[in-house]
């Protein structure tokens, strides 16, 4: 079962709202330049350009493929036994960082850990952002 997205579930709101106010603030230069009785030049060319830089944004938007992770593609399970690199050092008890899966975690451990050390998964704390792992 396939659905299409919103403009504002594909893109999200700070996208939209920045293609909007590029898109008032083009009209408002070039009303501008009609008000001004078409002398300044500059608020015409300053129009143009920022109306071809909003469609150049809307183009190269809706080309942009958005796939959002779904539980059913991941669950924090799938991490158990997992290897990774730690990426920020840690003594026991105390927060780290770890790179998993292509993805930065804060990591714990009952051992000391270094930069650079390989770490295996052994599961996962309750904060739901924390990985509990080992040296290996």
């Amino acid at each position: 079962m396939s659905h299409e997205l919103t403009l504002i579930q594909r893109y999200g709101y700070r996208t939209i709202i920045v293609l909007i106010l590029l898109f008032v603030f083009s009209t408002f230069l070039l009303f501008e330049y009609i008000v001004t009785g078409y002398v300044h030049t500059t608020l015409l060319i300053l129009s143009i350009l920022f109306y071809t830089i909003t469609i150049v944004l809307i183009v190269g938007f809706s080309l942009t493929r958005v796939k959002k992770i779904n539980k059913s593609y991941f669950t924090m399970e799938s991490l158990l036994g997992k290897t990774g690199k730690v990426i920020k050092a840690c003594k026991p008890g105390e927060k780290g960082s770890a790179t998993v899966a292509s993805e930065d975690w804060s990591i714990e451990s009952d051992q000391e850990l270094f930069e650079g050390d390989t770490i295996e998964v052994i599961g996962i704390m309750e904060d739901k952002v924390t990985l509990k792992v080992k040296k290996i």
